[in-house]
């Protein structure tokens, strides 16, 4: 199933640029050593610009192939949302087991912003015992980031970070502590200076740390 044009329109592309070549050296007033060398320009782009559109023909640009392109052209391996609470000058963490590490709050970035927030606002929730009426979500801003992995073995990947500010109405009683325990968490609150001084974070999410640090 053919589904767009891609390596087709770049065939037909060259073609054009090779037809462009031909009144540009006849009508160029350049001496016959240079008309023929644009000449002999012109004919190679044109042959070119048809090998590629017979290829392209032959080798159809199906689901296949455009997912092919696309997964080439986003190396993002994550995108994610980053709730900020802040508590006076300080952020509210949990211990994150897969980063091995304290970190912000944060779920799977959805395909709008809407859907986004409602998602988070749901996550948020359930996840750190406060009711959904109690704090709203405020859309800040979106960073891209390359760092290691620590879920491959220290290879770089790419991520994507859009970061929201939770303002909270109604705090927690369990919240009120430096460090605390909601239901399957482990959470504490830092300082921005004591998240940078702490070596595994700062390792692993200094670029979330930073994002927070110049935007909020």
């Amino acid at each position: 199933m053919q589904i767009g044009f891609g390596p087709i329109a770049n065939g037909v592309v060259i073609i054009i640029e090779g037809l462009f070549y031909i009144p540009a050296a006849l009508t160029s007033g350049l001496d016959q050593i240079f008309q023929g060398l644009l000449l002999a320009l012109s004919i190679i782009f044109i042959f070119y610009g048809v090998w590629s559109l017979i290829t392209a023909c032959r080798n159809k640009y199906d689901a296949i192939t455009l997912y092919e392109d696309i997964a080439n052209m986003d190396r993002t391996e994550r995108r994610s949302s980053i709730i900020a609470v802040k508590d006076a000058n300080r952020y509210l963490l949990y211990r994150d087991l897969g980063w091995g590490c304290d970190f912000f709050p944060n779920h799977a970035t959805a395909s709008s912003t809407d859907e986004d927030v409602r998602q988070l606002t749901t996550y948020f929730a359930d996840e750190f015992g406060i009711p959904a009426k109690d704090f709203t979500l405020s859309h800040i801003c979106v960073k891209d980031s390359e760092k290691p992995s620590t879920d491959h073995d220290g290879e770089v990947r790419y991520y994507e970070y859009t970061l929201y500010r939770a303002s909270v109405t109604v705090m927690p009683d369990a919240w009120r502590s430096t460090e605390f325990h909601v239901g399957a968490k482990d959470c504490r609150w830092m300082t921005l200076d004591e998240m940078l001084a702490d070596p595994v974070i700062n390792k692993i999410n200094h670029d979330v740390v930073a994002m927070v640090r110049d935007n909020l």
